[in-house]
């Protein structure tokens, strides 16, 4: 079960809301208890018994957290936090990235061939691994450094570890953050209906509609038999992924806040019309910000960051761009692409720093703006090419031709290289895409600005956009992309 079956919302939300508002609406504690057995049905019938994984994660930083602020001197307290990060990163390096490793290794040993190979193990990917053990550890993090207190009850901390709206794909969220709203006993209001619903049927949309439409022609357009040697394929590929994999990720954001917002607890949002910033250190206040929040403040400040010089801040900035990249998957693909942001950040803080920004914004204030968008963007959609391209030939091959080496510009290659409607794609989806976008950035919001419109007005845009979603939906879906990280 996930976002788009339709058991979800037909059962699984209607038995969640009967459950929390009618059948245990007098007792604060049911509510919680029937929260946390309901997230875990929903995480049993999305990964199976990789639950037992999320159960070790629980339990292990639940007591962790106990014993680190009963800890008597600092000594025993980082034992205790050493023991909550090793357990949750040799889970995570286990399941995750061990396979990658080994191939690495045997792949270096064949230079030596006296040295055994080590075998891989088949293990699947845990759904949700890499979200829920960063979101557990930071509350033993937390509690070490005094910025909360430890939870006394294992139900109250295990529905934060739980919560099944963010449990499979984020955001990451902070335990002083979500701990607060649980404390009292949860009230049904139709305001928070009326957004909740808002936020679903929004996702709903961008997730059909856009991504998923947009999803069949990147798959079509990377593939092996594709000439990657086509200037304008390889740059509609990169234009097509960026738009799919914000849609995609952003909506399954939008869904999960809604969710949540159905049962009055908010969740942090994750997006901030990412494709409007002007330069990478921007990008990344606006894209996925629990992630790079939590990169921020539990890799990047205790690396030094930039209090300790240029020497400290490049080291600090690519520790945690090159890891920022390796968490989103076991392959040299991410790891190239968190270095290559990790550049562009320096870079950028270098010139600001010495006044070249100022100074161009003094001297081109009309020019500067637009000039800095654009360059920011084609960086940005030029770099999603490596994130979306595993094999290193294609790779090669597609980011040699971005930059024009060895490309070809037959128009009447790139043509034929569309499944289906390449202009639908193009002049409806792409457009529609940027409008939504841009009336985002304008309004602040624009999930916002239709959950606030009249009933009348609210439920004729929300019964729209169901109905499009509902018909313009391909047959063929692909899951989340951020189910594989």
């Amino acid at each position: 079960m996930n976002f788009t079956t339709p058991e979800y919302y037909y059962l699984f939300i209607p038995v969640a809301l009967l459950a929390c508002f009618l059948i245990f609406y007098n007792s604060r504690n049911k509510q919680i208890s029937s929260l946390l057995l309901l997230s875990y049905v929903f995480f049993y019938l999305a990964s199976g018994f990789y639950i037992l994984l999320l159960f070790m994660s629980t339990l292990v930083d639940f007591y962790c957290g106990k014993s680190i602020d009963k800890a008597n001197n600092k000594n025993q307290k980082k034992k205790f936090l050493f023991f909550s990060i090793i357990t949750n990163l040799s889970i995570l390096g286990i399941f995750k990235y061990f396979n990658f490793f080994i191939g690495n290794y045997n792949a270096l040993i064949h230079i030596y061939p006296i040295i055994p190979e080590i075998a891989k193990i088949n293990l699947l990917l845990p759904i949700g691994i890499s979200f829920y053990t960063f979101q557990t550890m930071s509350y033993t993090i937390d509690v070490y450094r005094k910025k909360v207190k430890p939870q006394e009850s294992l139900i109250d901390f295990a529905c934060y570890a739980a919560f099944f709206p963010q449990l499979v794909a984020g955001p990451i969220v902070r335990y002083s953050h979500f701990n607060p709203q649980i404390t009292k006993k949860l009230v049904f209001k139709e305001n928070n209906l009326k957004i909740g619903l808002t936020f679903i049927i929004y996702g709903l949309f961008k997730k059909f509609v856009i991504a998923d439409n947009i999803a069949i022609q990147v798959n079509n357009l990377f593939t092996v038999e594709q000439d990657l040697t086509n200037f304008w394929l390889v740059w509609c590929g990169a234009l097509f992924f960026g738009i799919q994999i914000y849609a995609d990720f952003s909506a399954y954001t939008d869904i999960a806040i809604g969710s949540a917002k159905l049962f009055g607890i908010d969740l942090p949002e994750n997006f901030k019309h990412p494709y409007f910033a002007h330069n990478p250190q921007e990008f990344w206040r606006k894209w996925h910000i629990s992630l790079s929040t939590w990169l921020r403040d539990y890799l990047y400040f205790p690396l030094g960051g930039s209090k300790g010089g240029m020497n400290v801040l490049i080291k600090a900035t690519m520790i945690t761009m090159i890891l920022g990249g390796l968490w989103h998957g076991a392959s040299w693909n991410f790891i190239i692409w968190g270095i290559m942001h990790g550049i562009a950040i320096l870079a950028h803080k270098i010139v600001r720093d010495n006044g070249f920004v100022k100074k161009l914004k003094n001297d081109f204030p009309v020019s500067f703006g637009f000039s800095s968008l654009l360059l920011t963007q084609l960086f940005i959609f030029w770099t999603w090419l490596i994130f979306r391209l595993q094999d290193d030939h294609m790779l090669n091959v597609a980011l040699k031709t971005s930059l024009g080496y060895n490309a070809n510009f037959n128009w009447d290659i790139f043509n034929s290289s569309f499944s289906g409607p390449m202009y639908f794609h193009l002049l409806v989806l792409v457009p529609s895409f940027l409008i939504m976008h841009y009336m985002s950035y304008k309004y602040n919001g624009l999930k916002n600005v239709i959950a606030k419109l009249s009933p009348p007005k609210w439920a004729l845009v929300t019964g729209i956009m169901l109905s499009l979603a509902i018909l313009l939906k391909p047959v063929d879906t692909s899951d989340f992309i951020y189910f594989r990280f």
